[in-house]
């Protein structure tokens, strides 16, 4: 089924075909990058930065990029002013090169903007019994919840970068064929939160979740009754997820999934999008045992 969000990746792409400045394929589309280096992680090949706004693509913002050459970031380090290709394919996106115009000062890191966490969940927490709104309108509590393993990842539906909520969306839909293949009648429930509640309303959520093949007897896209967002905040903080919105525009974030036992305790917070579904499905097959 088509992807909404895959669509406006899409629509970014044909609207760059235009500009000279871009290189276009059938299947990704490059575009040029600068901006400062906030933090380097060679291991995991990845790099923060700051960047100048992407046109016809995103506003200035701070977020990883990954990179598959490990010898671009051999000599770069926070603080540096660089440039750079960021390629977006259908299912990916990666630095395909970066250099160094000077050095400069280190950039403090990604923070979230007003958040305040009272408190960090760890596994065996008790999680709080936060009151959020589905795909419907309705109002839940994640106490009703209890008694299935649950899997809760954050997105917002807006996001256009295909390894970031995109693929967190992909992922569940792949564990909900596989969980409904194998445990139809099992005791389990996946969970969407979006931490964009201005704009992810009931009705948002719901063809967001229709375009994903949701079934929604299992699979609840969840936003916050208030749209300040505080009981999201609330909630992800405590998963450690950090998250800054551009005033409306695209949100610099990064990823969180949580394993949640069928007592509603946490049992395990799986960081950023190297997971494979069936790692989760693995898991949460692991608790219904």
């Amino acid at each position: 089924m088509k992807k909404r969000t895959i669509s406006i990746l899409f629509a970014a792409i044909l609207a760059s075909c235009s500009s000279p400045e871009k290189e276009q394929t059938v299947e990704q589309v490059t575009f040029p990058l600068s901006g400062r280096v906030v933090e380097v992680d060679t291991a995991r090949l990845r790099v923060v930065i700051k960047h100048d706004e992407i046109p016809d693509y995103m506003p200035e913002m701070t977020m990883p990029f990954k990179v598959k050459d490990p010898e671009l970031l051999d000599s770069v380090e926070p603080g540096d002013s660089v440039i750079g290709l960021f390629v977006v394919s259908r299912v990916e996106s990666w630095l395909a090169d970066l250099q160094v115009l000077g050095a400069g000062e280190a950039a403090g890191p990604l923070s979230a903007s007003g958040l305040n966490v009272t408190q960090v969940f760890l596994p065996g927490d008790e999680l709080p019994d936060v009151m959020l709104l589905n795909q419907e309108g309705e109002r839940v509590r994640l106490i009703d919840f209890r008694g299935n393993v649950v899997a809760m990842t954050f997105i917002y539906s807006r996001c256009p970068i295909p390894d970031f909520c995109i693929r967190m969306s992909d992922h569940f839909a792949r564990i909900q064929r596989s969980l409904k293949q194998r445990r139809n009648e099992g005791a389990w429930r996946l969970l969407t939160v979006s931490f964009d509640p201005v704009f992810d309303r009931p009705g948002v959520l719901k063809d967001y979740g229709e375009n994903y093949g949701a079934d929604f007897r299992r699979w609840s896209f969840l936003t916050d009754p208030d749209t300040s967002g505080a009981t999201i905040e609330r909630l992800a903080g405590g998963f450690g997820l950090l998250f800054e919105d551009d005033e409306g525009a695209l949100i610099a974030h990064n990823l969180r999934t949580a394993i949640i036992g069928t007592d509603g305790r946490l049992v395990e917070v799986v960081r950023d999008n190297e997971w494979t579904p069936e790692e989760i499905v693995e898991k949460m097959e692991d608790l219904m045992d």
